[in-house]
């Protein structure tokens, strides 16, 4: 499930991409490489979560960084614990 968190905005992304005028394979390129680079610095970089997202100054979607945030926030962990829930009789 957790893929489907992002793959309207690489969608989004490649979209945009192909209306600034690259084509197919260029676009999904180049969003193959941001991404790889992307997890790479955030997960391989032994740097802070805090020090990774300041590493590049401009954000233009930072306005909405706190809506993505509170979505996260109030709808996981509803979820997860649908998931997790056990049936009646099971395990006591």
């Amino acid at each position: 499930m957790g893929p489907t968190y992002f793959w309207y905005q690489f969608a989004e992304l490649e979209a945009l991409g192909r209306g600034f005028g690259l084509d197919e394979r260029a676009t999904r390129h180049a969003l193959a490489q941001m991404l790889h680079g992307g997890v790479t610095a955030f997960f391989d970089s032994r740097m802070p979560n805090d020090e990774v997202i300041d590493l590049i100054p401009v954000k233009p979607l930072e306005a909405l960084e706190g809506e993505v945030r509170e979505a996260y926030r109030t709808r996981l962990p509803g979820l997860y614990d649908k998931l997790t829930r056990q049936p009646a009789g099971v395990g006591s």
